[in-house]
Formats: C-alpha cells, sequence, structure tokens
C-alpha cells in the first residue's frame, strides 16, 4: 500500500464488499466514513469497489483494479534537469529549434489559480495536436535534419550510410517513444495524485483523450524509403463499420488506459460532470464524435469479451422426458402429468428447434468498465441534447434536430444479443444495480420495439387471467378475453369511437386486452391484419381535413389540432386511445404530427398528479424551431423580426401584441398579452412578442383539443413504464413508422420463401401416358417467378411500392428497425395460373402462382393490388 516515505507501509486493507455501483469515486475521500478508530470505508475512484484502508494511511490501492487512490494529495517534486557537460573537443552538434508547444492558458499557473471555466478546459487544441503528432511521428522529419545536418558530417560516413536501413532504425526509435508516451500515460492514470474533485483536477483526463494513438485508425509515419509494405499504423483498436452505422470492435488494444480514463470521468464529482456536458456541447464535431465512438467502442468491445467468456450450456436431451411433478398435493401432480400428454409434439419441436436459436447474452451487471463506459456516453448524450436546445429554425427545415448526431448514432448493436427483456424487468422491478435500462439511449429502437411488445403482451396476459378468473367466479359466460370492434366500412369512425367510448365507460380494462376487429359482412378472421386495416382506415378518416378535427399546413405538410374544431373535446380523447392502442397493439398510423408535438405528448404537466413509472422527462418549452416544423413561412416571418438590425422596429413591421387568426374565412384578432393591442412590437420587446407568438400558436390556442387528446394516449400508455424507454423521436418512429424511400434490396434479403423447393420437371414427366409429373428440387431465388417479383417491385413508381407494400402488410410504412425488420414471406400456390395472387396481411404473406410469363405475373398481380380491398372467402 503506496504511502509517504516518512511512513511505515501498513499492511495491506481489504475490501469489505465486492465492487459495485455504489456511487461517485470521491466517497473515498469526502464520503469515506469510519468504522471505528483504525480504519476508514469509502469506495475506488476509478472502480467505486468499496474499499477499507487504515486511517493513518495517506494512500491505498485497490485490489481491483490496481489504482492508487491518494487519500492526501501527493506532493510531486520537479527534477532538476543537470546542464550538459563537454566530454570532448569536438564541435558541437547542431540543434534543431523547436518551436515551443503550449496547451495550458496565455497566463502562467500559479499556485491556486483556476484553470478550467464552466464554459471551456481553456486547452489549446491546435498546440496540442501538434504536440501529440510531433511525439508519435518523432521520425518524420528526418530527412530535413539530415539536409541540415549534412554539411558539417564526415563525407566518407554519409558514402557508407545505408538511408533505409537508417531510416527503418528510426522507426524502430519510433515505435519506442510511442510505447513510452503510452506507459506514461497508464502510470499517471494509475495514480493521478489526488482525488478528482474539481474541475480542474480533471483537466488531464481530456488533454489525455486527444492522444490519436487512443483513436479509432491513427496515422502514423510509417517511412519515405521504405519498400511497399502494408502499414503498420496503430490501429489494432480500431473499428469497423458495420451495416447502419453501427461501431464493432475489432480488438482491445490500449484499453488498459481507456477504462481507466473512463472509470476517472464517469466516477469524479458531480461538479466535474456538469463541466464535462458544457465542454462537450461546445467541442467541434469531429471532436465529438471521435469522444464518442472511443467510448462506445470499447463498451461493445467489453460486451464481445463477455460474450466470448460465456459458456454454453449441456443440452440435457431427456429433460422434456420426464415431467416435473409438484409435491403438494395429489392434484397438482395428476395436472402436470395431463398437461405433459396434451403438449403437442410439433410445440416440443418448436421448443427444440428455439433452443438452436441465437442465445442471447446475459446482461453483465458487475462490470465497472461497462458502467464507466455508459456514464460517460451518458454525459456525451446529454450535451448533444443541450446543443439541440440551442437549435435554429434551419435545423427544424431539414429536420436535423440541432444535435451534433442523432439519436441512433448512440445505439450499440451489441445490445441487440443480450437479454434486453430480462434487463427491463430488472430493472422495472426497481433493481438497485446496473442495468442497460437506466441508459435507454444505448438501446436501439428495434430493441426497444421488443421491449415495448413484450411488456404489452405480459399485460395482456395478466387482464386476460383476470377476465377468465372473474367468469369463472360469476359463472358467467359474458367475460371477453378481447376487446372486440364490430364495425362497418361505411361508418368505420362512429362505430370506432362508439366501440372504444363502450370500452371506456366500463372502466377502461378493455383497452388492456387483445384487440381484435370484425368488419360487418365479411368473413375476415382478425389474425393481426384486420387490425392493421382497420387502423389505416380510422386515421385516414378521422385526420382527414374535412373532418374538421386537424388542420394542415400546405408548406411543411404537417397536420396539428384545430382551434376551431366544433367537435366535443371527448372525441379528441377517443383519437388519443387511438394512438395509444396503436402502439399497445405494435401498428403504424399515417399520423402527419410535426416532431415537436410528440415531444409534447411526453412532457409532464402541472396537471399530472401521480407521477409516471420509468425515466423522468423535462417539461416541454416551445421556441421558433418547434414552429417552423410546422409552420415554416411564419416562423420565418417572425425571424426576420429577430434579425432585423435597425432601431426603427415599431415604424417598420408596425405590430402590436395582437396576432389575427382565420376562423373558416373570418379573421378574429387575439391579445398576446392584457393591454396588448395598445402594446407596440419594439426593439426591446421583440423577443418577449415572438416568444408569445409561439407558445399561443403551439399551446395555448389548441388546450382545450390537446388536453383530452394527451390524456386519452396516457390512459392506454400509463400503466408501463416501458415507453419511458423512448425518446419522442423513437415514439415517433414507433407510431409513424418510417416514410424513407423504399430499400428492396433490404426487403429481398430478410424474405422468406414457402413450398417454392419443388418445381415441376417437364423433361421427365409424361401427362399424356399417365404417368405422375416429377419433380426436382430448386432454391427460391431461382424460381422465375420469384425473380420476375422482385424485378417488378424494384421498378415500380414508389406510389406502386407503397400500394403493393399495404397489400402485403397491411401497412405503406416501414417499421421502426428499418426495412431489415420487416420479413415478407413469399409462398407459392402451384400452377394454377389463371388466379390472382392472394395476400395473407396478418403474416405479411404474398402467395403467387407459377406463371409463365413476367408480363402475367405483372398483369395478375396489379391488378390484385389496385381493385382489391377487403377480407374474405374468394
Amino acid at each position: 500500500m503506496p504511502r509517504s516515505k516518512s511512513q511505515k507501509t501498513p499492511a495491506n486493507p481489504g475490501r469489505f464488499r465486492s465492487a459495485s455501483e455504489s456511487g461517485p469515486g470521491l466517497s473515498a475521500v469526502g464520503g469515506s466514513s469510519r468504522d471505528n478508530g483504525e480504519f476508514e470505508t469509502g469506495t475506488c475512484m476509478t472502480c467505486t469497489a468499496a474499499m477499507r484502508w487504515p486511517s493513518s494511511a495517506n494512500a491505498f490501492r485497490c485490489i481491483g483494479c490496481l489504482a492508487i487512490n491518494d487519500v492526501v494529495p501527493r506532493q510531486l517534486q520537479q527534477p532538476e534537469i543537470p546542464k550538459a557537460i563537454p566530454t570532448s573537443t569536438e564541435a558541437p552538434v547542431h540543434k534543431i529549434p523547436r518551436k515551443p508547444v503550449n496547451v495550458l492558458p496565455s497566463a502562467k499557473a500559479g499556485e491556486g489559480q483556476i484553470l478550467t471555466a464552466s464554459r471551456s478546459p481553456h486547452i489549446e487544441w491546435d498546440s496540442l495536436r501538434t504536440w501529440y503528432m510531433s511525439v508519435i511521428n518523432v521520425a518524420e522529419n528526418w530527412q530535413h535534419m539530415y539536409s541540415r545536418l549534412e554539411g558539417a558530417a564526415d563525407p566518407a560516413v554519409l558514402a557508407s550510410l545505408d538511408l533505409v536501413d537508417f531510416e527503418k532504425q528510426l522507426l524502430v526509435a519510433q515505435e519506442h517513444v510511442q510505447k513510452a508516451l503510452l506507459k506514461a500515460t497508464e502510470q499517471l492514470l494509475k495514480r493521478p495524485g489526488k482525488m478528482l474533485l474539481s474541475p480542474d483536477d480533471i483537466r488531464f483526463l481530456i488533454i489525455v483523450i486527444e492522444n490519436p494513438l487512443l483513436g479509432q485508425e491513427p496515422t502514423c509515419f510509417s517511412g519515405a524509403l521504405q519498400p511497399d509494405q502494408p502499414k503498420q499504423h496503430h490501429n489494432r483498436f480500431s473499428s469497423e463499420l458495420a451495416r447502419g452505422g453501427a461501431i464493432r470492435p475489432i480488438t482491445g488494444y490500449h484499453s488498459g488506459i481507456i477504462k481507466r480514463i473512463l472509470g476517472l470521468l464517469a466516477n469524479s464529482a458531480p461538479a466535474c460532470h456538469k463541466h464535462l456536458i458544457q465542454w462537450f456541447a461546445r467541442y467541434p464535431l469531429e471532436r465529438f464524435v471521435a469522444t464518442k465512438d472511443m467510448a462506445s467502442r470499447f463498451l461493445a468491445y467489453r460486451l464481445t469479451r463477455h460474450k466470448e467468456k460465456r459458456r454454453q450450456p449441456v443440452a440435457d436431451n431427456f429433460s422434456k422426458l420426464v415431467p416435473e411433478l409438484s409435491t403438494e398435493s395429489p392434484a397438482r401432480a395428476q395436472a402436470a402429468i395431463e398437461t405433459m400428454i396434451a403438449t403437442d409434439s410439433s410445440d416440443w419441436r418448436r421448443r427444440q428447434d428455439n433452443n438452436h436459436q441465437l442465445e442471447l447474452a446475459e446482461v453483465p451487471r458487475d462490470d465497472w468498465q461497462i458502467v464507466a463506459a455508459a456514464r460517460v456516453l451518458s454525459l456525451l448524450f446529454r450535451a448533444n441534447d443541450l446543443r439541440a436546445s440551442k437549435r435554429s429554425i434551419y435545423d427544424a427545415r431539414t429536420k436535423s434536430r440541432g444535435q451534433f448526431v442523432p439519436t441512433s448514432d448512440f445505439y450499440i448493436s451489441m445490445l441487440d444479443l443480450s437479454d434486453l427483456v430480462d434487463d427491463f424487468n430488472f430493472w422495472d422491478g426497481r433493481g438497485s444495480r446496473f442495468s442497460f435500462c437506466q441508459f435507454p439511449f444505448l438501446i436501439s429502437i428495434g430493441a426497444k420495439k421488443q421491449i415495448l411488445e413484450h411488456d404489452a403482451k405480459r399485460q395482456m396476459s395478466e387482464i386476460m387471467r383476470e377476465t377468465i378468473l372473474a367468469g369463472v367466479l360469476s359463472n358467467s359466460r359474458h367475460h371477453s378475453e378481447h376487446m372486440l370492434l364490430d364495425v362497418r366500412r361505411e361508418c368505420i369512425v362512429e362505430d370506432s369511437l362508439k366501440g372504444i367510448s363502450d370500452a371506456v365507460s366500463r372502466g377502461g380494462r378493455d383497452l388492456w386486452k387483445k384487440l381484435r376487429i370484425v368488419f360487418h359482412g365479411e368473413e375476415g378472421l382478425d389474425y393481426g391484419g384486420l387490425k392493421k386495416e382497420w387502423f389505416l382506415q380510422l386515421v385516414r378518416e378521422v385526420f382527414n381535413p374535412d373532418h374538421g378535427m386537424f388542420v394542415y399546413d400546405d408548406d411543411s405538410h404537417y397536420c396539428y389540432f384545430n382551434p376551431f374544431s366544433l367537435e366535443n373535446p371527448e372525441q379528441y380523447y377517443l383519437v388519443g386511445v387511438v394512438l395509444g392502442l396503436a402502439i399497445y397493439n405494435s401498428t403504424i398510423l399515417d399520423v402527419a404530427f410535426p416532431p415537436f408535438a410528440f415531444r409534447k405528448l411526453l412532457a409532464p404537466t402541472l396537471a399530472d398528479t401521480v407521477p409516471r413509472l420509468g425515466h423522468s422527462r423535462p417539461p416541454m418549452t416551445y421556441t421558433l424551431a418547434d414552429l417552423a416544423e410546422y409552420r415554416p413561412q411564419l416562423a420565418a416571418g417572425l425571424q426576420a423580426l429577430l434579425d432585423y438590425e435597425g432601431d426603427d422596429v415599431e415604424d417598420v413591421f408596425c405590430l402590436n401584441f395582437v396576432i389575427s387568426l382565420d376562423r373558416y374565412g373570418t379573421p378574429i384578432l387575439v391579445p398576446l398579452c392584457p393591454g396588448g393591442a395598445d402594446t407596440p412590437v419594439t426593439a426591446a420587446n421583440r423577443h418577449e412578442y415572438v416568444d408569445l407568438y409561439v407558445r399561443y400558436m403551439l399551446d395555448a390556442c389548441v388546450a382545450r383539443q390537446f388536453e383530452p387528446f394527451r390524456r386519452g394516449f396516457w390512459t392506454v400508455c400509463g400503466r408501463s413504464s416501458a415507453l419511458s424507454l423512448c425518446r419522442p423521436e423513437e415514439v415517433e418512429l414507433l407510431i409513424r413508422g418510417s416514410d424513407e424511400t423504399l430499400d428492396i434490396e433490404s426487403l429481398q434479403g430478410v424474405a422468406i420463401y414457402e413450398n417454392w423447393d419443388r418445381m415441376p420437371d417437364i423433361t421427365r414427366s409424361s401427362s399424356s401416358s399417365g404417368q405422375r409429373h416429377q419433380y426436382r428440387r430448386v432454391q427460391p431465388e431461382d424460381e422465375p417467378v420469384v425473380r420476375w417479383f422482385w424485378q417488378t417491385f424494384k421498378e415500380a413508381s414508389p406510389e406502386n411500392q407503397r400500394k403493393l407494400l399495404v397489400f402485403i402488410t397491411g401497412s405503406d410504412r416501414i417499421p421502426a428497425g428499418g426495412a431489415a425488420s420487416l420479413s415478407i414471406k413469399i409462398s407459392c400456390l402451384g400452377n394454377d395460373v389463371a388466379r390472382f395472387p392472394i395476400a395473407r396481411t396478418c403474416f405479411n404473406t404474398l402467395a403467387l402462382h407459377r406463371y409463365h410469363t413476367r408480363e402475367m405475373l405483372e398483369a395478375k398481380l396489379w391488378t390484385a393490388v389496385h381493385e382489391s380491398e377487403g377480407f374474405g372467402i374468394k
């Protein structure tokens, strides 16, 4: 255990419990406690392992991460550099002057001087980069130096010098310098010398992060005279971009340094975290992305290590042969035997097949390195959002949301191979240990969708059990296990809203049952397809501008609540219930709300008397950029008012605190504040005018419509904390799906084929002689009809592509997770070429016949797409 030299080293202290997520590392001193007169307890500043050390010790070593924690700040002594003493009478070697490198503030750092500010660590970034490059590429300028010294050297020596071998030796020396830099960095991180309590204390970590050797693919000098060979860069910790931009690590080179950087940053004092967020938010884009990628790659690397260490379970082929019998009572034992006998063999085979599927890895909860990386990424994510809060109306027009990088860039694709459903159950049960659901920005939208579906099925099962139990106790058969809606296509809005209203009037529990739709007069059975079409048709009618509940802007093509709607507010409540049911039943709706509307929908309000489950959200604020999403022309006019540089704002714009709105062709004047008609807009109060204008347009004037809508949405979605994992833009994607151009290649790549493996072999069959047809096996991709279908899909117009997608899946939008998450099944119905294709939207299935030509396929397919609607027995 390291101590000052003047004291005797005491016995090594041990941990009184295992390392865990127990708070910031500052508790090793500031939060330490004395369990008796001889020992103190606290946590390691790097890994937060719980420690116990003698009270007289100045420092202690963590036995988990081997970091030395200085309880008393370590006093560093500056070594004296001896002057060079000439040893001979030879001419002195020519010195090459170097430009001094300064990474400190311009003022000389003195005792007690504050090095950092709340908005900047005061680092000369260009000088720091120059210094790093001069060290790691120390051999780069050898030819220039050689030419400078060439005149003072012996010509005979120069003639005998092999420059290629000389450069090779310099490259070896350069590699030694790089290793020395990394070794010194690691030693510094193992013992920072004091606890990290102030922003000045973590400044050196920001400098260390900038080391190019820790980056993805550092560029190092590899020689000017060396023969062509693969460049030996320090890229052993580089990463390759997976499809969709996900980062996958190759190996863990320099992980020993990076883990300590992340651990010290993550476990520093809260005041340090506040400054880090401000510093990161003001980084240039390139530096921000490099810092984020370093932490993301390291987290993915640690997950990979855990996956490699995990042992494969030994298969037990006899576990299903002996039932697990209960010994509590003979009745339960008999029930177990009957259940075993009643189990279908196909169900047993299905479970056996599931055992061969990719097994999900257990989420590691005790790896301090994963916890530290997640915490640092959380700081970066908050900085990304902090920059988004300062976006302009131009960001709204380009849909950039003002962030450094989109939310999806923080996703860790390796987490998709972990059991996140189990992680959610642990987090939802208020577990105190680490879980990735504490950091939902790391979880991809596809994984969040699976969590939402799992949670919805769990709630449906609970309601079903309660309904069955209630029916048994009351001896009644009127308790339905589903929420059944019987609607007429010609009256779909009236029948649907009436059915939902009846369910709400019965207490609302029916809303959490599994939804089943019946179209009056049609024979179709709802296994998902009827539900999709019901949502699609209902939303089209409700959001039709002619209905009067919502209004559209011609420039943005978004819709918003009609402040002058004549509909009863309860109608908006029912529409909110429909949106909640869409998420609850994993169905995409074509709802053209602007992005800020989803933030408004998820934000808490003063009327919330009961706190929602899960992660809390910030209150809603309204900016000019939000208005630009919905009304870009109006926002541009208000921005021009703010940008006007003259002092004669009142004379030029001639405005007062009153706005004019159009109410079915009749203009009405609305004051923005008391006495607004008598308050002119001037250069001094124009910002207040714009703020009041924006808030009125987006909030005040639609409060009568939005509040019941919001209440209806949370009536369905308020029972679960799963939705709190999603950000507003992710909820928008879950509800609306993606309107991106269809990626037919991705759809084709994940397509499933059925009944195409046997094809009639005309050359070997003879129907005239009465023999049976001979068949030969073919790959589905080699089937002409399959090839023709995908060619037709790709070459169709975007409008027809959407119609074909609706025909197959029941929706014209791609679900959250992209085209690769939409699996289309193409099955073969045989050789009856006179029949049309059949779609089963319940299962995303298209059934085709073996048509003789592509023209015949296209004629039958497009006729079915354009002229078919409804469900029935054909």
